[in-house]
């Protein structure tokens, strides 16, 4: 029945962040800390943890703050534009809907993108896989529900998608329940609300909704906006950077509640420098090399110096155009420090299946970040530097991102012992344990 104990579909969402919305909220209280010495943050009277201690991760997760080289805590541009956004008086709706798109290209339980990877790759993974379910019954029935969302909990329980939410990854519990007579689902619905009247809550439905407790009818309602929010924008296979906010802002309009579709436009279009990168981020467009840029022979002499780099903050325009261009220096100065072999050549034997390049007549090979990109918020200094970016060949390439954990594993054990003291000389110190954790392997 969903994720944890709360039963949540998006597990970003949890004990501290009841919905979306619950993000303002955060935001708001961290700015009480922002600039302030860890020692000098407020306590908890019963237990002497610090207040706002709950907050760091998804502050952080949302690329709303960084911390600095002194281990303070501070707004990036995207935080400063969002401090600004919660003040509006907008109204409700396209409220949700604003708040929704600066959180999207959050890194939420170290995942990139994690609400359209988790609607794109898990949730529809799990459903699709049911018999008769179908992504277009998935919206459809998303949408009924959400029209009843003025209606009792009652009277939603006797919604398909419902059922779906919270049985997701329980196929045949599904499969039972769609194949179900209207007379026994009428059955399912008042056994759950005899336990929740009685106060027993024997079953799990009953126990996930009990009054007062972790999970409750408004967070299901944004549960389900979410998800659908995102399949359709999923589904939008034309999606580019010059429709994309018209896709989102009709989508919703459309399949959720009708609005202002210029008011949150005029919006979007007036922000775009800090919506811009996360559309770039959404649409899997950044860091894209640019052919274009200039590379000063200075500037990239400089950066084949193990030291650390100033932070850069990607959450703005400036800060994305920024990283692409060191990008395009250091990928270069990587190949030839490389001397163009493949980082696992004496692991993995690549010099039998090493071809050559047409453009400089070197074996081909990709570069790696061996820190992913999508973590560079979680350190103080920059992630863009030439001890960060490692070569491999496509198939070692290949291998360190989709093999099965117990050969990734052992490739990542070889890049770390290889790299870890230069990563240390350059700022960005991170032991094994938290490597395995940006590559999802348990240990």
């Amino acid at each position: 029945m969903g994720e944890g104990e709360n039963g949540n579909i998006f597990e970003y969402i949890g004990a501290n962040s009841r919905s979306t919305e619950s993000f303002i909220h955060q935001f708001s209280k961290f700015l009480e800390i922002e600039n302030k010495p860890r020692e000098t943050w407020p306590k908890q009277k019963d237990h002497g943890q610090e207040i706002h201690k709950q907050y760091v991760v998804n502050m952080l997760q949302s690329k709303f703050f960084k911390k600095d080289t002194n281990d303070l805590y501070n707004r990036t541009v995207k935080g400063f534009f969002y401090n600004n956004f919660i003040k509006l008086d907008i109204g409700e709706q396209k409220k949700w809907l604003i708040n929704y798109l600066f959180l999207l290209n959050g890194y939420y339980l170290n995942r990139k993108n994690y609400i359209i990877n988790r609607v794109k790759e898990d949730l529809l993974g799990y459903l699709l896989s049911v018999d008769s379910i179908t992504d277009n019954l998935l919206i459809e029935e998303a949408k009924k529900l959400l029209k009843l969302s003025e209606n009792s909990l009652s009277e939603i329980m006797r919604s398909k998608f419902f059922y779906i939410h919270s049985f997701y990854n329980d196929s045949d519990f599904l499969i039972s329940y769609i194949r179900a007579s209207d007379a026994e689902k009428e059955e399912l619905v008042k056994y759950i609300e005899g336990n929740i009247d009685a106060g027993n809550f024997r079953c799990c439905i009953s126990k996930k909704y009990k009054p007062v407790g972790n999970f409750n009818k408004n967070m299901l309602i944004d549960e389900t906006k979410v998800f659908l929010l995102t399949l359709l924008f999923v589904r939008s296979k034309d999606a580019n950077l010059n429709n994309i906010y018209q896709i989102f802002i009709k989508n919703f309009s459309q399949n959720i509640q009708t609005l202002n579709e210029k008011i949150v436009f005029n919006y979007l279009n007036n922000n775009k420098n800090v919506f811009a990168p996360i559309f770039e981020e959404i649409l899997e467009l950044d860091d894209v090399a640019t052919p274009s840029d200039i590379v000063p022979v200075e500037t990239a002499k400089m950066l084949e110096i193990d030291k650390p780099e100033d932070y850069i903050d990607e959450t703005s325009e400036i800060g994305k155009q920024q990283i692409k261009t060191i990008y395009n220096i250091i990928k270069r100065q990587a190949k030839i420090q490389s001397n163009y072999i493949c980082a696992l050549e004496k692991i993995n034997n690549c010099r039998p299946i090493y071809f050559t390049a047409k453009v400089n007549n070197k074996n081909y090979l990709e570069v790696h970040h061996f820190i992913p990109r999508e973590f560079r918020n979680d350190f103080s200094y920059s992630a863009e530097v030439l001890a960060n970016y490692i070569t491999l060949c496509p198939r070692c390439h290949r291998q360190i991102h989709i093999a099965v954990d117990r050969e990734r594993k052992h490739l990542i054990n070889a890049l770390y012992e290889e790299r870890k003291n230069r990563l240390q000389l350059v700022g960005l110190k991170l032991d094994i344990k938290g490597i395995y954790e940006y590559y999802k392997i348990d240990i």
